[in-house]
């Protein structure tokens, strides 16, 4: 296999093309892949790397997601890397297989573009495809840009192998924001993260005749129950896990840190502004802006989505008395969005409890600026208790 980098270098790529350099660098067993709007280059860079004889990986193309995930799944229960990538209605479409994947305990990486869902058809930016995953018993990472989408995917075989974890793991990156926008990306050698990745520990393969498995057999009532609560120990197991080689990525690469949270100007900030993925660049340009007109205002974005990192954000947010949490998807029914819930749920038993503020922003890609996150900061204490809807037309 040709080695295409043997020194750290520094190039221009957006967040597909990142993740695609940080496959063939990983050279996975089996990659099941069907093309949709954002993450179809990801498949077609990928192909190139196979067509060239830079991986050796089998590359099957098949005719839906459902599909794919399906190839997935019969690759990592055969004791194969498998991995994949999709978004939106794509993910919707494995629904019922990506709850097999973790039902099986079985490491998979899904790479996912954070899409909108239909209808109305869009194919701009929102979250509310993954949303409707996030208690499929899959370990979620959320990448704020390209860097982030190939450090992030160094990692994730190695979480999600973990014998103490073996859960799949999706690596989640904003629609466009992210899938199609370039900026400097530090790729690593070839060697380097061939030996900070690892050998592949294969456990419970089908193929192994002298230890035969079943995978997805039926469950009978005295039993099912037992089987989710170990799933549960897998994902709970994740957060230290995922510290862990957080913490060997920074040591061994020099950049980046332990921490299941990404925080800016919170050590004086009088308000805490949470946020996931991209928007978090729009946010520190609004709270420069504050912070130069006396607002001290600071933000918290969870890198992990789940497990929920609960205890790491209730003593990051204890500190304040005001706290804004974006959400990017439509609550649909809910009293708020998806993060809003699971944080105010945080100081369900907390004697002191910050005055929480919900807003709705970017659905379809809706352009929000730093200038609107500014304004609604301003007017914190005017806020409806129910959700903000920014740059909602009302006529």
């Amino acid at each position: 296999m040709k080695q295409k980098f043997t020194k750290q270098t520094e190039l221009v790529l957006d967040g597909n093309h990142s993740a695609a350099e940080a496959l063939r660098q990983i050279n996975p067993d089996v990659f099941g892949f069907y093309p949709i709007t954002p993450t179809s280059y990801i498949g077609e860079k990928f192909s190139h790397f196979v067509a060239d004889g830079e991986v050796d990986t089998e590359y099957v193309c098949v005719e839906s997601e459902h599909a794919a995930m399906s190839v997935c799944i019969g690759a990592a229960a055969a004791g194969s890397r498998a991995c994949t990538a999709t978004a939106s209605q794509g993910l919707l479409l494995m629904n019922e297989v990506i709850w097999n994947a973790s039902g099986m305990r079985l490491p998979i990486v899904l790479i996912n573009g954070n899409r909108s869902l239909g209808a109305p058809l869009s194919i701009h930016c929102d979250h509310n495809d993954i949303m409707s995953v996030r208690d499929a018993g899959w370990i979620q990472l959320f990448a704020e840009n390209a860097q982030e989408m190939y450090d992030f995917l160094l990692c994730a075989y190695r979480i999600a192998e973990d014998k103490k974890v073996r859960t799949p793991i999706m690596v989640c990156m904003d629609c466009f924001q992210t899938t199609h926008t370039k900026i400097n990306v530090l790729i690593e050698s070839d060697k380097a993260v061939q030996k900070f990745v690892g050998e592949h520990l294969v456990l419970n393969s089908l193929l192994d005749i002298e230890n035969p498995v079943s995978y997805g057999t039926f469950d009978k009532p005295n039993f099912y129950m037992e089987h989710r609560r170990a799933q549960l120990e897998g994902i709970k197991n994740a957060e230290e896990k995922t510290k862990e080689i957080f913490d060997d990525f920074a040591k061994t690469f020099k950049r980046g840190n332990s921490n299941l949270l990404d925080e800016y100007q919170t050590k004086d900030a009088d308000i805490a502004i949470v946020v996931l993925a991209s928007t978090a660049g729009t946010i520190r340009r609004t709270i420069n802006l504050l912070r130069s007109q006396g607002l001290k205002v600071g933000m918290i974005r969870p890198k992990v989505f789940r497990p929920f990192p609960a205890n790491d954000l209730l003593t990051s947010l204890k500190q304040f008395k005001r706290v804004l949490i974006l959400d990017r998807m439509s609550p649909a029914g809910a009293t708020h969005g998806t993060l809003c819930s699971e944080i105010s749920a945080l100081f369900y038993e907390e004697k002191i409890c910050p005055q929480i503020k919900n807003v709705i922003y970017g659905l379809g890609s809706r352009e929000t600026t730093f200038e609107d996150f500014a304004e609604i900061v301003r007017d914190f204490d005017n806020l409806p208790q129910e959700p903000k809807w920014i740059n909602l037309r009302e006529d």
